[in-house]
């Protein structure tokens, strides 16, 4: 992409659909479109789209608001346009930092058509009163559309209405009713399967192994043969039973008949960090619809999956947990339920999946944990070493923001003087003091002067553009590997805050792979632009290969 690039922003979320058609996706692009048809200053460069269809503006956590910012950042686009200042986000906050900081330090400029709202015409300084209290009524009026939204979604529930976008497995939606569950006879008898089983005193182990012995497409599976285009979190290529997705159904007390809602809580509408609720307060109606599983099997087969409550005499801290994942099923490994020192982590796919290729190797959790802090050591003395290249290559650009600013004046006040030898060949000309023909070649000859010195000057620009950008680039991620500079033990934040992922190939090698990998890139090609033409052998480890041997002890 070019820097040359207008951004149309576009977003409608569930609530904006019932206000009709004016904040329609249609209606938004046709509104940009005119806008720039009828912009002469804009019409010259290319457009591009970015849509977010059923998001809440509360907050930027949004495909199609997070892949404009990735180009922003990149310094691809040199202009955003949208409806108004309530699609791009409903947040004053957040709005403000963009519009006032973000958006002029990186040189983008921003327009908002119904609020009339242009960057370009507040250079220097913010976007006036108005555009702070629009601001704020939209974020109020969010707070308030919010409390609307989840009385009427209560309201439904206490109904015994079904308001998922999904019909749990089993069941589909009424084509008459979309509110209403009827069963989905094929699904359904795979359901009665399994309590079946459960009744009969087989665990859930035993239960998707017999599943994935013959072939039973998993609920995933089965929704996607059915045209379900969802994207579910689904680890590796192929999918299968396991005791959690049995656990699942065994527990979903829908399947005798009752809806069942208000399981979690959100704070805010649009928000995907939900609370889980007491039972005692999910909101439950019975004979809602047709029941798969009779109460009483449903009841016992509770009886026989309730686990006796676990008395925790201390809190067991686990600084890998949820990271571990086999690499080559790519599903998280199993922890054992024994003390740190014993600890070990295995693929337990081979319960499930007869011809699993996964490694059996057992991996000492001790172990594990000194070869990650190792490698994060490792890791923490390059970012130190990239640290000082990125100062060095940031002081260099530093500087040639200053000689290209300098340049650029000299060309002004060159285009200044060519200007006024314009003026003052006319006026000799209209004094007869220079002939018509000479008159005419020294304009031609002055325009051609003109024409070439605004060239450059334009070529100028966009250098002092770019190195504005590189002056600008990110370096949290350095930030965050000196934070842990010196540590010797390994903690939960510790492999939060740097790590993403640890896939195990069994006994012989890991693969680590660190957060923030694109700013990592970014940085990388920011610092090889400098003396350090090397930097990307000493880049994170473990994200393109393996780290290995590792040599965890094998239990």
């Amino acid at each position: 992409m070019s820097k040359n690039l207008l951004a149309r922003y576009i977003r409608l979320s569930q609530e904006d659909q019932n206000e009709g058609e004016s904040n329609s996706i249609t209606n938004q692009r046709e509104l940009l479109i005119n806008f720039v048809e009828n912009s002469p200053e804009l019409s010259q460069y290319e457009a591009v789209e970015f849509c977010d269809d059923g998001y809440s503006g509360t907050n930027f956590d949004r495909p199609g608001v997070k892949a404009l910012l990735e180009e922003v950042r990149a310094g691809n686009i040199c202009c955003i346009l949208v409806k108004d200042l309530s699609r791009f986000g409903r947040n004053y906050i957040d709005i403000g930092d963009y519009l006032e900081q973000i958006f002029p330090f990186l040189g983008v400029r921003f327009i908002s058509v119904n609020d009339r709202f242009d960057s370009n015409d507040f250079d220097g300084t913010t976007g006036g009163l108005d555009i702070g209290f629009r601001n704020l009524i939209y974020a109020l009026y969010s707070k308030d559309l919010s409390q609307k939204v989840r009385s009427a979604k209560k309201n439904r529930m206490e109904k015994g209405e079904f308001i998922g976008s999904h019909a749990p497995y089993g069941y589909a939606k009424s084509s008459e009713n979309r509110k209403k569950l009827v069963i989905d006879e094929t699904a359904a008898a795979i359901v009665r399967r399994i309590f079946s089983m459960a009744d009969e005193g087989k665990n859930a182990v035993q239960i998707a192994a017999a599943l994935n012995l013959e072939n039973i497409p998993t609920p995933y599976a089965y929704k996607r043969l059915m045209g379900c285009d969802r994207k579910y979190n689904v680890a590796g290529d192929r999918n299968y039973w396991h005791n959690t997705t049995v656990l699942t159904i065994i527990r979903d007390e829908r399947y005798t008949g009752k809806m069942v809602n208000g399981k979690n809580r959100t704070p805010s509408v649009g928000s995907k960090h939900g609370k889980r609720v007491p039972k005692d307060q999910w909101i439950i109606v019975p004979n809602t619809h047709e029941a798969i599983i009779p109460e009483e099997l449903f009841t016992s087969v509770q009886n026989l999956f309730s686990a006796p409550q676990r008395i925790r005499r201390h809190i067991e801290v686990r600084p890998l947990l949820g990271k571990v994942k086999c690499g080559v099923c790519r599903h998280a490994m199993r922890r054992s339920n024994s003390t740190p020192a014993r600890a070990y982590y295995y693929c337990e796919s081979h319960q499930y999946v007869a011809d699993s290729n996964c490694p059996r190797d057992r991996i000492s959790e001790s172990s594990l944990i000194q070869t990650v802090l190792s490698v994060i050591h490792t890791q923490i003395a390059v970012m130190l070493d990239m640290e000082q290249i990125f100062d060095k290559v940031k002081t260099q650009s530093q500087n040639d923001i200053t000689a290209l600013t300098e340049q650029i004046r000299q060309f002004q006040a060159g285009l200044s003087k060519l200007g006024a030898s314009k003026i003052k060949a006319y006026e000799k000309y209209k004094e007869g003091t220079l002939d018509r023909d000479s008159y005419i070649s020294l304009k031609a000859d002055i325009s051609k002067q003109i024409t070439e010195t605004d060239a450059q000057i334009a070529e100028l620009e966009i250098a002092l553009q770019s190195s504005y950008q590189e002056n600008g680039q990110p370096c949290s991620i350095i930030e965050s590997f000196k934070r842990h500079e010196g540590f010797t033990e390994l903690s939960k934040e510790m492999v939060d805050e740097l790590i993403d992922s640890i896939y195990v190939y069994g006994s012989e090698a890991i693969e680590i792979v660190w957060n923030n990998m694109d700013e990592y890139m970014r940085l990388a090609q920011y610092v090889e632009k400098g003396e350090c033409a090397n930097i990307g052998s000493t880049g994170p480890q473990g994200n393109s290969g393996l780290i290995g041997p590792t040599n965890p002890t094998t239990t």
